[in-house]
């Protein structure tokens, strides 16, 4: 995400989170090319391609300046390592709950039907190194995105969509304060739906915005 009122990057005990830079390009193509990644992570499970990874680190690029959204590089303090990734980005969803069936989701707006009410959310989304995998890196780093979109941007809430074999991300949602409720379709599978309650009383600046595409 554009990190807002002159903030340089965030940071927590042991990590530092920062926008993410075309030099950032060859550790993310290897991370998402990872099979155990990509199964957590994509809606149909493939590795990306280099180049997919490339146009997503561009779209993530432009995120920062048309929404104020997107991933943050997550780097360990201890050796400056880039680990993962880790922030705020653009989840649509149905506005109403379908007669029969899930409400659908879709992550950006690119793919969404003509014709529907809409709410936009932001939603929180957490991609680490499997070798940094069970250390409380991808916690830690959530709860320091939590608190920004709580403390500085006064989020009322977000959502995290979470594919419902993914344990490890259940557990880093539940551990840190989200709240399972319900499920949505992305892409034509079942997520589950998280949502993490922030700032009483905050607004809804980023989200949710209802509108009619």
């Amino acid at each position: 995400m554009t990190l807002a009122n002159g903030i340089g990057q965030l940071e927590s005990a042991r990590l530092l989170l920062r926008r993410i830079a075309p030099d950032d390009l060859p550790f993310f193509a290897r991370l998402h090319a990872l099979p155990e990644v990509a199964q957590a992570l994509y809606p149909e499970g493939r590795p990306r391609t280099v180049e997919e990874t490339a146009i997503w680190l561009q779209r993530t690029l432009v995120s920062y300046e048309e929404f104020s959204l997107g991933h943050l590089a997550v780097l360990r303090k201890a050796d400056g390592v880039l680990i993962g990734r880790c922030g705020l980005t653009e989840l649509v969803v149905e506005t109403a709950t379908p007669g029969h069936g899930l409400r659908k989701g879709w992550f950006g707006r690119q793919r969404v039907p003509a014709g529907l009410a809409l709410t936009f959310e932001c939603e929180l989304g957490y991609t680490f190194d499997p070798a940094a995998w069970g250390q409380g890196y991808a916690s830690e780093a959530a709860r320091c995105v939590r608190d920004y979109a709580r403390d500085v941007l006064r989020l009322s809430y977000a959502v995290s969509a979470i594919l419902p074999h993914n344990t490890r991300s259940r557990r880093v949602a539940e551990g840190s304060g989200a709240d399972a409720a319900g499920r949505l379709d992305v892409m034509g599978r079942t997520f589950d739906r998280y949502v993490w309650p922030l700032a009483v009383g905050g607004e809804t600046r980023l989200q949710p915005i209802s509108s009619k595409r």
